[in-house]
């Protein structure tokens, strides 16, 4: 059997080699805020195809709708930047 000492030792070893294999935040390629703020500018285009759709048929509701998805994602962006 292992002592104590050796133990602690084994799962220090281990707790060091799986520390060695995260990948820093900084170093990452997409964080959640980058994925976040994309899907926030298609959501954004969105809108304002629908609230352009909306302008050539003159229809008040699709104006609204786009016009109120816009703000909300907006309001988004600055809910994730607080």
């Amino acid at each position: 059997m292992s002592t104590h000492e050796e133990a602690v030792a084994d799962i220090k070893k281990a707790k060091s080699v799986l520390d060695a294999d995260v990948v820093p935040a900084s170093k990452k390629f997409f964080t959640h805020t980058s994925v976040s703020m994309i899907k926030s500018g298609v959501r954004i285009a969105a809108g304002l195809a629908l609230a352009g759709g909306g302008w050539l048929e003159m229809n008040p509701y699709l104006q609204a709708a786009g016009v109120l998805l816009v703000v909300a994602e907006v309001l988004g962006i600055a809910e994730e930047l607080v």
